[in-house]
């Protein structure tokens, strides 16, 4: 019997995605409900206090890619989880909508 790898290889991928497609759509719960927007300078300045750090994003096409950012260089993540809490109080936690958009951050409860 003959294999042919670029068609097991291309079931294999398509499984994949679909598996994590479908943990995407698991990560969030059907009932939860958007309560509003990400403020990444308030996070900034809440989680970092005294420092006057500016939220900058350092790739347009990453989500991920908030940090905080000082003028000398220095520069730390936005744990966006705690900036919806600290913002929408307990129970509130982040998702986000587009992993390509820095911008579509969303709170839910």
């Amino acid at each position: 019997m003959e294999t042919h790898w670029p068609s097991l290889l291309s079931r294999v991928v398509v499984a994949t995605i679909g598996l994590a497609a479908m943990a995407v759509v698991i990560a969030v719960p059907a009932d939860a409900a958007v309560i509003g927007g990400v403020d990444m300078q308030r996070a900034c300045t809440v989680q970092n206090p005294g420092m006057g750090l500016a939220a900058v994003v350092t790739d347009a096409h990453n989500a991920y890619s908030w940090r905080c950012r000082a003028p000398w260089g220095y520069q730390v993540g936005i744990n966006v989880n705690a900036a919806c809490t600290d913002q929408y109080g307990g129970g509130a936690y982040a998702t986000v909508l587009n992993a390509a958009d820095p911008y579509s951050w969303r709170c839910n409860r």
